[in-house]
């Protein structure tokens, strides 16, 4: 996979001010602020403005998380994967999806190899952040692991250096044990009542409408129409909010 669209070049410059007055700019909320306090990230390659931040904001350049991270992948000793299907980036903000294909556990249909996906942002949606999960070989499902494996998170105002993955690696596989010991917790379990309540509260009537309109006899099956819905249906933007949320509501 060709990571060069990841990497375009951010800078950052004075927010300007017409007569010395305050300016208002719309940010989702239009906000009043003093021109000192605040500047503006700029895509320098097409002069695009991608946000304005306060100045304690530090920004954490796409290329070099891609960097830092191929580095620390390199330092390890099994295969990976740049994983196009769950990846995305646009000037605001990047997904991206690296699969370990040897690092595998089973729900006696399929082999789920382990996946960490790297996030980052300009405008202040995200900080940097690294969520655990798999993904399903027989139908390409994503899915995220969040309550199991965890996740790590850095505040862009902090900085960010990626180091030490290969252990984190290593520990993340000790844990994959109990990933497999919920799927099959899963797959003894009847599709509740309750279940499909938060299927609808956290996913939404509609996509509930779709996941829930053939009969699933495990919580596991409903977990896989789920991600599989999520995967081929839902944008690549909005996946990862998707997936985390059927993370929460199943307990992985």
């Amino acid at each position: 996979m060709n990571l060069n669209d990841y990497c375009f070049p951010v800078v950052e410059r004075k927010v300007a001010v017409h007569n010395g007055q305050t300016e208002q700019i719309d940010l989702g909320n239009t906000k009043t602020f003093l021109p000192g306090d605040y500047k503006a990230i700029v895509r320098e390659d097409t002069n695009e403005l991608i946000s304005v931040v306060k100045q304690s904001y530090q920004v954490v350049p796409n290329e070099m998380l891609i960097n830092q991270l191929m580095g620390e992948l390199e330092k390890i000793d099994t295969s990976y994967e740049v994983e196009d299907s769950h990846s995305f980036v646009e000037n605001s903000r990047m997904r991206l999806q690296i699969t370990f294909p040897e690092i595998l556990i089973n729900d006696g249909t399929s082999d789920i190899a382990l996946s960490m996906y790297l996030h980052n942002s300009y405008d202040l949606s995200e900080g940097v952040r690294i969520f655990w999960g798999a993904i399903r070989g027989i139908c390409s499902n994503g899915m995220v692991f969040g309550k199991v494996l965890g996740r790590f998170y850095r505040k862009h105002t902090k900085g960010f250096k990626i180091e030490n993955l290969h252990q984190e690696l290593s520990r993340t596989a000790d844990l994959l044990p109990r990933v497999q010991d919920r799927i099959n917790d899963l797959d003894s379990k009847p599709v509740s009542e309750t279940i499909c309540e938060s299927v609808e509260n956290e996913l939404g009537k509609r996509f509930a409408k779709q996941a829930l309109e053939s009969d699933h006899d495990t919580q596991w099956q409903l977990f896989n129409a789920i991600t599989y819905l999520i995967s081929h249906v839902i944008h690549q933007r909005q996946r990862a909010r998707y997936q985390m949320a059927t993370s929460r509501i199943f307990g992985l």
